[in-house]
């Protein structure tokens, strides 16, 4: 009997993988963790995609509320990272701009490693003022020959009311954001009251996947 080559089977006539019909979507093909001491016993299952190739970034901080935008220190600054009093100059993240050196130099700057999309932001924020909180997760992206301003890209801006007490948290939960960012784009915080004045703080995980 002739060998099956099946690497030389066309696309079109070769089979899905095992349990592929069943699989809910947005799945990808693992393998579990087995049992046997060489690790190779491990069944096949599908399993979310959220839950691979993910990242998970930290965005920490605090300040007495403006109406325009604040954002995180220098890192020369004793405060930073946490501190976020720099005024970036406008309410609206189109309505100002930073420079390279501003945004590399911030304490809650994290640089993304590798072509990603953002998937979730939750986490808390509290106020010991009633007011609206509006905070916005930006992108910053790079060019190593030009030192001038750049406006940010909002990744995501959403506001919540505070609660008129610093423990009494309320909760931050946006899934299914789906913006792409590229490796070596900076993302940072910025965050602004609709009446200045409350202490804010702000305790979130935004979550990328690369799959």
């Amino acid at each position: 009997m002739a060998a099956n080559e099946h690497k030389n089977l066309l696309d079109a006539n070769r089979h899905n993988p095992l349990g592929y019909e069943g699989a809910a979507n947005q799945t990808v093909l693992s393998k579990g963790a087995g049992t046997s001491a060489a690790a190779r016993d491990g069944a096949l299952e599908w399993v979310p995609r959220s839950t691979m190739g993910v990242t998970n970034y930290k965005i920490q901080g605090f300040t007495v509320g403006t109406t325009n935008f604040q954002y995180g220190e220098d890192i020369q600054d004793t405060k930073s990272p946490y501190e976020m009093t720099v005024d970036y100059g406008a309410s609206t993240v189109a309505g100002g701009s930073l420079t390279p050196m501003n945004v590399f130099r911030m304490g809650q700057g994290y640089i993304i490693p590798e072509n990603a999309t953002v998937d979730s932001i939750s986490g808390w924020v509290s106020s010991n003022g009633g007011n609206d909180i509006t905070i916005a997760i930006c992108s910053f992206v790079v060019d190593p020959s030009s030192t001038a301003n750049v406006v940010p890209t909002v990744i995501s801006e959403f506001t919540v009311a505070g609660k008129s007490n610093n423990s009494l948290l309320v909760s931050i939960g946006i899934d299914s954001i789906g913006v792409n960012i590229l490796k070596s784009n900076i993302i940072f915080p910025m965050i602004k009251e609709a009446v200045a004045g409350s202490n804010l703080f702000m305790n979130l995980t935004l979550q990328t996947v690369t799959f």
